[in-house]
């Protein structure tokens, strides 16, 4: 009876471990990481307008009319915006920074896209 009992709480133990194992691979190997890639450069045509059309450059916010005196649908009002030192400090939402938080009302953009702004700004935020 005793040696019944010894297998039993052996073989028990052996597959909680196995479970917990297996478990804690299986997690961890289905998580994927989204890759930031800045390696390439970065155009405005390319990258910086198509961020600023889809999260900017919407109706009733930085469209043609200018919300907050910036209109970022075009090259020329996103370069004012980048010329006045507002553009990316508003993005970042710096605590403390005196800039309005952009998008206003709204969550900061994806890290990778503001990542991907200031390679362009930083280059000299050429109309390319």
């Amino acid at each position: 009876m005793k040696r019944n009992l010894l297998k039993v709480t052996v073989v028990l133990i052996l597959s909680i471990a196995f479970v917990s194992q297996n478990a804690c691979k299986s997690s961890s190997s289905n998580t994927t990481t989204a890759v930031c890639d800045t390696s390439a450069a970065v155009l405005f045509s390319a990258t910086v307008k198509p961020i600023m059309d889809g999260k900017c450059a919407t109706s009733g916010c930085h469209d043609a009319n200018g919300a907050g005196g910036y209109a970022l649908n075009t090259y020329a009002g996103v370069k004012a915006c980048v010329n006045s030192g507002r553009f990316m400090g508003s993005m970042n939402q710096v605590s403390g920074s005196g800039y309005s938080y952009m998008p206003k009302g709204a969550n900061k953009l994806d890290q990778c896209d503001i990542n991907k702004i200031q390679k362009w700004v930083n280059a000299g935020a050429l109309n390319n």
